[in-house]
């Protein structure tokens, strides 16, 4: 059981999502409907008591439903996003989807200060269960308050169900029977209703190469040496790729990489074959000894920061390019897309 904690709260932290209209907690009933979706749980949940609703006005949104005990809180969305036929658990491309964008607001997008990602997990539900959210766990300060939050994304009954878990730092120590609580009660409403089990697609491959179909046909064979090597970079290195799938995004070193396999295959070519402008001009720069600035300045990404490595001479590019680059496109023939999703690993053994 979750403590009682005599000492009140000065802030309810669950309160994430503004906009909508509260209703207060039915009686006569000891469930909650997770309307629109037919799922129920008890009002209490250990200490947390059921406190009412919100509805928003986006119907992609739907509703929330709230649990508040000293110094704690829960809240609970039930939507589907407009999404049809969702299947069940967290690791579809729509619920992973979810899953960062509801990371991406606490980390960047709500009032909290000193955000730290503690760790994410794919949680079972109930211990050994088959049924599993997608877990991360947040420190941040808020209003003066320094609090834990658990965000945890599943789908069930053709609805993403999102859980906001709030509590003071303090009493961190009952994090792990609020989780058992919480999330058994979770799956016993599950449980309640037919599972919606999507007849399984193919499997897709890890990554796929996409040529740009306005590219030079002439240049397609360097620009497949380059996806090569993006694309080996990210089976080494999952940890890389777009949790959720997507264009995969080199890091600096690896574009830099990228560019000099394709460089090779331009250079491989007889003399009267080599009939591309942007490698010929590629190569040059390469010659003269700044490929890695040219990546740098052409095609920076924000991921690589804004300090440039301290090895790159950028003052003597600055005069190369003004000299030889004067209007200059870079190009980029190729891109490697991420069709598998990063599952999470599972919790650690105690």
């Amino acid at each position: 059981m979750i403590r009682r904690i005599a000492k009140p709260a000065a802030v309810l932290l669950g309160i994430l999502m503004a906009g909508g209209v509260a209703h207060g907690a039915p009686l006569g009933d000891n469930t909650v409907k997770l309307a629109p979706s037919l799922l129920k749980l008890p009002q209490n949940i250990g200490p947390l008591r059921y406190a009412g609703e919100n509805r928003y006005s986006d119907r992609r949104m739907v509703r929330s439903f709230g649990y508040n005990a000293s110094g704690i809180s829960l809240n609970i969305f039930v939507y589907d996003y407009g999404i049809r036929n969702l299947p069940d658990g967290p690791d579809s491309t729509a619920a992973c989807e979810q899953y960062q964008s509801a990371k991406d607001e606490i980390e960047h997008g709500g009032n909290y200060d000193n955000v730290v990602l503690r760790g994410e997990v794919s949680r079972p539900l109930r211990p050994g269960g088959p049924l599993t959210a997608r877990e991360a766990i947040y420190h941040f300060e808020r209003n003066g308050l320094s609090a834990l939050s658990v965000l945890w994304i599943t789908a069930a009954d053709g609805f993403f169900i999102k859980l906001r878990l709030s509590m003071r730092t303090e009493i961190g120590d009952e994090l792990d029977d609020a989780r058992e609580q919480i999330l058994g009660s979770l799956a016993e409403a599950i449980d309640g209703r037919p599972r919606r089990v999507m007849p399984a697609a193919p499997a897709p491959a890890e990554a796929s190469i996409e040529m740009n179909a306005s590219g030079d046909p002439a240049d397609s064979s360097m620009w497949l040496a380059y996806a090569v090597e993006l694309t080996k970079y990210a089976r080494e290195h999952p940890e890389s790729t777009p949790p959720c799938g997507g264009v995969f995004e080199p890091p600096y070193q690896v574009e830099v990489d990228a560019r000099l396999a394709a460089l090779r295959e331009y250079r491989a070519r007889p003399a009267n074959g080599r009939r591309s402008g942007y490698f010929a001009l590629l190569s040059k720069v390469e010659t003269e000894g700044f490929l890695d600035e040219y990546v740098w300045t052409y095609l920076h990404r924000d991921a690589w920061g804004n300090a440039p490595p301290h090895e790159l001479s950028m003052g003597a590019f600055t005069e190369f390019s003004a000299r030889e680059l004067a209007a200059h496109t870079a190009q980029s023939g190729a891109h490697v897309r991420i069709t598998a999703i990063r599952v999470l690993p599972p919790p650690p053994a105690h």
